[in-house]
């Protein structure tokens, strides 16, 4: 494929001038694999075209809502429909209302929604909401999970702690952040069950919520063991505290009833994004009624926001639901999602790479290491240096990826090109090149 990106490079010269780092979200600097960012133009089904007219079998996917590919038509007429009759009211309107039963059905246990604008939001009141109700200050989260960049979320314990270092108060990672709001979140190690039943013998009467990923897409897949999420529910439920699930990514993708009806374990209260607005600015907080009527207009912790439920959003957020039940995509989202992991091992092997492959369903990661993933520790452990030359052998094969070892890879139900014997060929030249230090380093 043509290999050149100029247009790219003057619209990232163009765009640092105005653009904090050149960009809006700091993953698409393209830092992480050392070259400036690759610029987007369009997208269609499973491809993803650049400023340059190169095209590319997209694995990004916008990080998760593009179940059905990009530029569904449905969901543009829905959205065409919407716009028509304004993009934004202020006020309440009978979709919103559509949009929520249909929600709900889907989140096990959950009674009411509130619909937000973000996942970043939609964390945030999930946090405030358990403080709120539980009348606790702490709250626990994951080392590696990521849940927006909310203040008491964007925290860690640092690399290598001990298990007692897991009960003691967690550090900002970010600047902006006061230590004494970091002293108020506990940082555990992912899938650390001992750690868990420890902090909550010492602080179980204080701790709010606990937040996860039920399944994590932000240091690259990561399933949870059996027994953690068991423990939590369990430790949750004793010690009066919520538990949160944080869907952003695994919502409607991984399960119709999502990662908790994939595995059986009911959340307090779950956040959604990305699909429930079908790629579009919509986010979604989900729980019993005894527990989201602590949210203002009936209960004392607020949230508002006047593009909450706007319309277009929730119309691409209804046809979006209405697709998965016309197109029950999960059967061959799995067939597509193991034929891949097959490939990848497969090449990996014959070129005697070492690879892991952690997956569900659509949701995939190789991780460039000769011992299974479950932590961030392990994941950080992998070869970064080899994945900045697979990353841009991918490229160079037409494969989009994110540009970052970190983030998980999303399949839709349109990528029937992962089923061609050109695919595994594919495959073979990327991995095979990656052993070399690519021409774009």
């Amino acid at each position: 494929m043509n290999t050149n990106f100029s247009k790219s490079k003057d619209l990232n010269e163009r765009a640092k001038k105005v653009l904090v780092g050149g960009v809006n979200s700091p993953v698409r600097s393209f830092k992480r694999v050392g070259r400036h960012p690759i610029f987007a133009t369009y997208g269609t089904g499973a491809k993803i075209y650049d400023a340059d007219g190169n095209g590319y079998l997209d694995f990004v996917m916008s990080y998760g809502p593009h179940l059905f590919g990009h530029a569904r038509s449905e969901i543009i007429e829905a959205v065409s429909k919407a716009m028509s009759g304004s993009s934004c009211f202020g006020m309440t309107h009978e979709a919103e209302i559509e949009w929520a039963e249909l929600l709900l059905k889907r989140v096990p246990g959950a009674e009411k929604a509130r619909a937000l604008s973000s996942g970043t939001e939609a964390c945030l009141t999930a946090v405030r909401l358990a403080r709120g109700h539980t009348k606790r200050p702490i709250l626990v989260k994951f080392s590696g999970n990521y849940h927006g960049h909310v203040d008491s979320l964007l925290m860690s314990a640092g690399s290598g702690v001990a298990t007692l270092a897991h009960e003691q108060a967690s550090v900002p990672e970010c600047a902006g952040i006061p230590n004494e709001l970091a002293q108020s979140t506990r940082v555990l190690k992912y899938n650390d069950v001992d750690a868990v039943k420890k902090l909550f013998a010492r602080e179980g009467n204080k701790i709010a919520g606990v937040i996860l990923e039920p399944i994590v897409g932000n240091m690259g897949v990561i399933l949870p063991k059996k027994e953690f999420l068991k423990a939590l529910r369990e430790e949750c439920t004793k010690a009066g505290a919520l538990l949160i699930f944080d869907e952003v990514m695994t919502g409607l993708r991984v399960h119709k009833h999502s990662a908790q009806g994939l595995f059986g374990i009911v959340p307090d209260l779950s956040t959604f994004g990305k699909i429930v607005g079908g790629g579009l600015p919509l986010a979604a907080l989900c729980g019993p009624a005894k527990i989201m009527d602590s949210l203002a207009p009936i209960g004392p912790v607020y949230q508002a926001g006047t593009l909450s439920g706007n319309p277009v959003g929730i119309a691409a957020g209804i046809r979006m639901m209405k697709l998965i039940d016309e197109l029950n995509p999960y059967e061959k989202l799995e067939k597509l999602g193991a034929h891949m992991e097959t490939v990848l091992l497969e090449s990996a092997a014959e070129f005697k790479i070492p690879l892991v492959v952690n997956r569900v369903g659509s949701m995939i990661s190789p991780f460039f290491s000769q011992n299974e993933v479950t932590n961030d520790e392990e994941a950080s452990a992998g070869d970064m240096d080899h994945f900045v030359r697979f990353f841009w052998a991918c490229v160079k094969h037409g494969w989009m990826l994110a540009p970052s070892p970190y983030e998980a890879w999303f399949l839709s139900h349109v990528h029937d090109e992962v089923l061609n014997p050109s695919f595994r060929d594919t495959a073979r030249h990327i991995f095979k090149e990656s052993l070399q230090k690519g021409p774009f380093q």
